[in-house]
């Protein structure tokens, strides 16, 4: 009974591909809804979105980094990730995960 903020930062799975282009415009909306009138102070109100991507052989996984939940998208077909990526918005912090990085990680534990 006592601990029920732990499911408010739990992670969700989006499905469906409009529902998750519609997650990373939504704070573009109400930023532009509220006339930029806010009574919470500017550290939080300016908190920008992050976009991971994950690239492998056979899928590409899309994590949108909301204030509250962090958002996954699982995509099997390369055409179709390609297009998401294309109908995202240009002003999305994007940063690609991969293969890179990992070995940068170990080689720096050496």
């Amino acid at each position: 009974m006592g601990n029920t903020c732990i499911h408010k930062k739990m992670p969700k799975e989006i499905s469906d591909i409009k529902r998750f282009l519609q997650l990373t415009k939504l704070d573009e909306v109400k930023e532009k809804a509220a006339g930029g009138e806010s009574k919470k102070p500017a550290s939080v109100s300016q908190h920008k979105k992050v976009l991971y991507i994950k690239k492998t052989k056979k899928i590409t996984k899309f994590k949108l980094r909301g204030r509250r939940y962090l958002y996954t998208f699982k995509c099997q077909d390369q055409t179709k990730a390609q297009k998401v990526l294309q109908s995202l918005p240009s002003n999305l912090t994007r940063v690609e995960l991969g293969k890179q990085q990992k070995k940068a990680a170990t080689k720096k534990k050496k």
